[in-house]
């Protein structure tokens, strides 16, 4: 049951008498509607309310349903004053003043909402039609005329204010007798339930004052008036809490295709992609021949000698490894921040030019592949070779990485990445498109319009680095389970009911270790594979062990 669902049913629960208990102690409400009709007549007598003609008595065909001991039907008339405002010409109105609400400005304050006085009219006039119609105070009731939602405003203010004839409605109860929010919630329940045989017109269905006041109320005992508002306060609050909720797993629901491979990714890079294997040599010996690789190829004058990159702090650590995986820096094992230069004049006719817009966001998909003929570049470049991975640096968020297929030049604003030793840099490619180096990007970007991703913090981003062996298997379950994200991302995702649903919740972290963004994924898979089934249970398969 939806949150919206669930707000109703209390609601008609709590006027049927289901929500609380009775107490047989409770003075009955006959008595509380005697004492009400009496202060009626007195404020008639005094001049402070108009006298009007008696209201029909309540028949049996008007009664919705059964109420407990103790509790009455009524009509709200009966209980109050239901009258409008003075009519308020347009060419009254004035740029500042005295707030004037229509029945939209009504119906938002009703939600809570803050709300700009679209117009106003002048304090004078404000008097003159005050002393005419009298004012609203705090505990009243007004409602825009059309109201099948039940968007009755509880006044909850003494600034003043004036409001339109006819389509605000203004309910002025008995005051000391009732509880003002019982009275809204009750006419609120009934408006939602039975809007349709309560209001009338033609073009739109409309409520006027003598049918409100002739709506029949469920009306109980004082005491228990207030024991059903503290409650319908527990509960719809909760309410509102599940309705957020709602609204975050809606949110993930309508981008399942979106966010199902930043997971995937994110799992991979985590170690919880495939099972690790106790004989795979650790990746800290990797490393240690990564590291002698680069000292010889800085011998032999090949690369520059850098400076030693920092030690890695528990502090930056996001989160633990597997055993024989080893965090490490993204300058460790790459040539990051360091790229061949070359001028147009030198590039030739049909040579490959690579420009960001060739390349597809998140995917890292190649669209369009040109030559220089077809470009015509008029700015340096960068040379890339085969297998070297092409990182934009610009916008990391968009996330366009690739694998170069062929040689070419690329625009200044995508790094061509080698790695060194036997890393696989199809797993190389993974970490760079994974949220967790994304979220890392993101956070260290510099520049407003045009962030980017600075050379040393490149160089001090942090690496999980699998043991060789696993990284192949990373590869292989990753391609294998991306296959079948694109078989997702064809077919229509609809809502499910929970006790149907298939939910799996996927650590996802960023910088903290205690920080997690969990996602909720639902979804129609009747259209899958066989095959498609299988994988998709092995991907989860391991975190339910």
């Amino acid at each position: 049951m939806k949150a919206a669902e669930l707000r109703q049913s209390i609601l008609q629960a709590a006027m049927r008498g289901k929500l609380i208990l009775q107490n047989p102690q409770d003075e009955p409400a006959s008595e509380l509607l005697k004492r009400i009709q009496k202060e009626k007549a007195r404020l008639i007598r005094a001049g402070k309310l108009k006298k009007e003609a008696s209201l029909p008595p309540i028949t049996e065909d008007e009664i919705p349903f059964d109420l407990p001991d103790g509790w009455v039907w009524c009509r709200l008339g009966n209980l109050g004053d239901v009258q409008s405002s003075k009519r308020v010409f347009v060419s009254e109105f004035v740029d500042d003043g005295i707030p004037f609400y229509r029945g939209t400005e009504v119906g938002a304050l009703s939600t809570g909402k803050k709300i700009v006085p679209k117009y106003h009219i002048t304090d004078e006039h404000y008097y003159d039609l005050i002393n005419h119609t009298g004012k609203p105070i705090v505990g009243d009731l007004l409602m825009p005329s059309i109201c099948p939602d039940g968007r009755i405003w509880l006044v909850d203010t003494d600034e003043p204010f004036y409001f339109k004839d006819g389509r605000v409605l203004w309910i002025h109860l008995v005051e000391n007798h009732l509880n003002n929010r019982y009275i809204q919630q009750a006419l609120k329940a009934r408006l939602i339930s039975d809007y349709k045989n309560i209001a009338s017109g033609t073009t739109f269905a409309e409520l006027k004052i003598f049918l409100l006041k002739e709506v029949a109320i469920p009306l109980p005992p004082l005491h228990e008036q207030n024991r059903i508002i503290s409650k319908l306060d527990e509960l719809l609050a909760l309410c509102d809490e599940l309705e957020i909720e709602e609204k975050k797993l809606d949110a993930l629901e309508a981008h399942f295709t979106e966010y199902l491979p930043k997971a995937i990714l994110q799992a991979a890079v985590q170690g919880k992609l495939v099972p690790q294997n106790s004989h795979d040599e650790p990746a800290s010996e990797l490393l240690k021949r990564i590291q002698q690789e680069k000292a010889q190829l800085a011998k032999e004058g090949k690369i520059k000698k850098e400076k030693p990159l920092p030690p890695i702090s528990e502090d930056e650590i996001p989160y633990d490894l597997p055993e024989g995986w080893k965090w490490c820096r993204l300058g460790e094992l790459s040539n990051y921040g360091t790229a061949q230069n070359i001028q147009p004049d030198e590039i030739l006719a049909d040579d490959w030019v690579l420009e960001l817009e060739d390349v597809e966001k998140d995917t890292g998909k190649l669209l369009c592949k040109k030559s220089k003929s077809q470009r015509n570049p008029v700015s340096t470049k960068h040379c890339f070779r085969p297998n070297d991975i092409l990182y934009s640096k610009l916008r990391p968020y968009l996330n366009k990485v690739l694998i170069a297929e062929d040689y070419g030049y690329c625009t200044s604003e995508i790094l061509p990445l080698s790695f060194y030793g036997e890393l696989n840099v199809r797993y190389a490619l993974i970490f760079l498109r994974s949220p967790l180096f994304i979220d890392y990007a993101n956070r260290c970007s510099y520049g407003v319009k045009m962030p980017r991703l600075g050379t040393n913090d490149g160089k001090a981003a942090l690496v999980p680095l699998p043991p060789l062996e696993e990284q192949q298997r990373i590869v292989v379950k990753l391609d294998e389970l991306m296959a079948l994200c694109d078989e997702l991302s064809s077919i229509y995702i609809a809502p499910i009911e929970l006790d149907q649903a298939v939910v799996k919740i996927i650590p996802f972290p960023t910088a903290k270790k205690e920080e997690e963004t969990l996602l909720a994924a639902r979804g129609d898979v009747g259209q899958l594979s066989n095959e498609a089934m299988r994988a998709i249970d092995d991907l989860f398969s391991e975190d339910e062990e």
